[in-house]
């Protein structure tokens, strides 16, 4: 125990006597919290700039124009003359869609003919080409069904029973777990959760290589090697892998903490979970990360391979944990390995508890596979200690 102890106090100084450790391993997560949910704040994308091609010019055509323009996902911003005018705006990113409205478009629906309206949307960018085409959907919707109440009335029915005829089954949808259908609640939580990976990984080689440089100082007689314990008090590999875990696991869970209990009310995200729930999940994914990084360092001979290497996977696990990208989509070789990082059952069953609301029994699944990934990398990462203590490095 007392090397355990030992060992824990004294990873602890090394995080602390390295400015670089610091800055990844508390900096960064502090910044991340604050700064990184700043650009979705909006939530929703509003009033995406549309331009109107309107070929009839007629009252009715120019009643669409006017709702679309106050529909609150789109905003006419311009009239053109011609399709090509139109085009040449949205290539120029001045405009996310196009409405044209076709001649003879008001005397065709008095005839109780079908018209049509043709929308063009940017679908280059998935935001846009959603909250364009579902203004123009509703605009045009509403200004459909206003036509066919109206037409009904004028056979005689009464108001309310031409409303009833001409939606008889109408829709009434109510988004689950996210009610503002906001941006912010999708996508912050779940990179909070790959924010602690990889900030805990990049953090653990940089400390390694830290060492590592010193003790090839040390040799050199550059300077003494000041981490270097006194004869007789070098922890057996066990307790040097006991310790440093320790000193990782509490650093940890403070920041999970934070995140969970902080930065989730601070920013409004739904938080449905207790803290004993989150807890007892959020141990072994902590923990199967820190025994991953312990393993791994061991490759690192400098600080700056741990940022190369560990920097780049960051995009990659995002879209790997099936937050991004469905797992139903992914290559099933891809997908077996995508299980092998913690936050590819992290993320999900993460999202689950403080989004939906779930029990620990919900997300068993996940919850078993970080447990299972704790004890594969505890077995690596006892044995890169062991070999360490050998070279003794």
């Amino acid at each position: 125990m007392r090397s355990i102890i030992r060992e824990l106090v004294a990873e602890y100084r090394r995080i602390f006597s390295d400015p670089g450790a610091v800055l990844i391993l508390v900096g960064a997560l502090v910044l991340y919290a604050f700064f990184y949910p700043i650009p979705y704040r909006a939530q929703v994308l509003k009033e995406v700039p549309i331009v109107v091609v309107d070929q009839d010019q007629s009252d009715l055509s120019r009643r669409l124009v006017r709702m679309v323009d106050a529909h609150d996902l789109t905003r006419v911003v311009a009239q053109a003359a011609g399709m090509a005018e139109a085009e040449a705006a949205v290539r120029a990113g001045s405009a996310g869609g196009v409405v044209v409205i076709p001649a003879e478009f008001e005397r065709r629906l008095r005839r109780g003919e079908q018209a049509f309206v043709m929308a063009y949307t940017d679908a280059s960018y998935f935001l846009i080409y959603r909250q364009a085409l579902t203004g123009i959907l509703e605009a045009t919707g509403t200004l459909s069904a206003g036509v066919e109440v109206r037409r009904l009335m004028a056979e005689g029915m009464p108001a309310d029973r031409a409303m009833k005829a001409r939606d008889p089954l109408p829709l009434l949808m109510r988004p689950l777990f996210n009610p503002a259908e906001g941006y912010d609640a999708y996508v912050v939580p779940a990179v909070l959760v790959l924010i602690l990976q990889q900030t805990l990984l990049v953090g653990l080689g940089l400390v390694r290589g830290t060492a590592r440089e010193r003790n090839v100082a040390a040799r050199g007689s550059v300077f003494p090697q000041a981490s270097s314990p006194p004869a007789g008090t070098d922890p057996s590999a066990i307790a040097s892998l006991v310790g440093k875990t320790a000193a990782y696991y509490t650093l940890y869970l403070a920041h999970a903490l934070f995140y969970f209990g902080i930065v989730y009310r601070l920013y409004g995200f739904p938080e449905r979970a207790d803290a004993l729930t989150l807890f007892r999940f959020a141990t072994p994914f902590l923990l199967s990360v820190i025994f991953l990084g312990l393993a791994l360092r061991a490759l690192f001979r400098t600080r700056e391979m741990a940022l190369q290497v560990l920097l780049f996977t960051s995009l990659p696990a995002l879209f790997l944990s099936g937050f991004a990208w469905p797992v139903e989509a992914l290559p099933r070789w891809l997908a077996t390995f995508a299980k092998a990082l913690p936050s590819t059952s992290a993320i999900p069953g993460f999202l689950r508890l403080t989004q939906m609301g779930a029990t620990l029994q919900d997300v068993r699944v996940e919850w078993l596979m970080l447990w299972s990934l704790c004890g594969v990398y505890f077995a690596a990462a006892w044995a890169a200690e062991w070999m360490d203590k050998r070279a003794g490095t």
